[in-house]
């Protein structure tokens, strides 16, 4: 019996490579994504002002950095002796006003210098609902915990989201023609908006998107929500709070993502790095024994052969913790 249906996405022509840069913005499935390609050596920045969930606000990230919209005192804000933004996630703080605004602002010079030389732009969006903030009338990307009354929560439409999302498509092409934008709906479930809430949030983030990327050729949507849901579709793969993806499942969805992205060359690295990563991370029961310098003697070794094959990838990390071995 088969417990999944084997769905298998269309392969795309275009591949994700290491050597261009691959920028990701969004909810935190965009993370779990993140991290397994900056273990393998992709050149990969995210989330510049952290865990982004709802459409509006990753637009308007997005829209901050294409513009050069740099963060001032109207921005910050203090809450317990240390400085927060509205537009940020709460794990992006200072313990300073001045601070704070600096490292904002210097995500902004980062991500517009990697905006004009990115292959990849990958914006995976959560949520639907959103929350304004009454005192400014803005939606916040963020609430980090102050007062409720202070918040007013939205379900944003298709209208709300298609206008804004057209014109950032067209400015970010503008500055990068090369850049492909991939989108994606984090199979992560907000449960406290309510099941069938979750849903229909799901479904006008689903809706937006084909509509965007309907008339963009350089636009492109990779279902890890549907892998989850539909292919998986059981609650074994899901963490204790029946929400998050568990690893068995972020792992398929890895699988799937790299079938659908990467080209021979890419996955055979790939592979390549695995086995350099695992001999990296054993554990010796005697580190001055004959096994234990003939093994990490044999490591460093395959690492510089690796490096000199693949010269664009960087494993001085793993090659200077043998240095005494060569």
């Amino acid at each position: 019996m088969e417990f999944h249906l084997g769905f298998q996405p269309k392969i795309s022509p275009v591949k994700i490579t290491h050597q261009e840069p691959l920028l990701l913005i969004g909810s935190c499935f965009s993370e779990h994504i993140g991290q397994r390609l900056s273990d393998l050596k992709f050149q990969v920045q995210s989330n510049p002002f952290g865990i982004v969930f709802n459409p509006s606000s990753i637009e308007k990230s997005l829209n901050r950095i294409i513009d050069k919209n740099y963060f001032n005192d109207n921005d910050v804000f203090e809450k317990d002796n240390f400085w927060f933004s509205l537009e940020a996630h709460s794990s992006v703080f200072a313990d300073s006003k001045a601070k704070l605004i600096q490292l904002l602002n210097s995500k902004i010079d980062e991500w517009i210098l990697l905006l004009n030389t990115a292959s990849f732009l990958t914006i995976t969006l959560g949520s639907a609902f959103a929350y304004k903030n009454n005192q400014q009338n803005k939606i916040v990307a963020n609430c980090h915990k102050l007062p409720q009354e202070l918040f007013e929560k939205l379900l944003l439409e298709p209208q709300d989201i298609l206008p804004n999302y057209k014109i950032l498509i067209e400015k970010l092409l503008k500055k990068n023609p090369k850049l492909n934008i991939l989108f994606t709906v984090s199979p992560v479930k907000h449960l406290r908006d309510g099941i069938v809430e979750n849903n229909l949030s799901k479904s006008i983030l689903i809706q937006s998107i084909h509509q965007l990327i309907k008339h963009c050729n350089t636009c492109h949507y990779f279902p890890a929500y549907e892998i989850v849901n539909d292919d998986l579709r059981d609650y074994r793969f899901y963490e204790a709070d029946m929400a998050h993806p568990n690893l068995q499942a972020i792992d398929y969805v890895w699988g799937k993502f790299s079938d659908v992205f990467f080209n021979e060359t890419t996955t055979f690295i790939n592979e390549q790095l695995v086995q350099l990563h695992q001999a990296y991370r054993h554990r010796f029961l005697n580190e001055k024994s004959e096994a234990s310098t003939k093994f990490k003697m044999q490591f460093y070794q395959k690492c510089l052969a690796f490096q000199s094959k693949f010269p664009s990838i960087d494993l001085s990390k793993e090659i200077l913790h043998f240095t005494n071995y060569e």
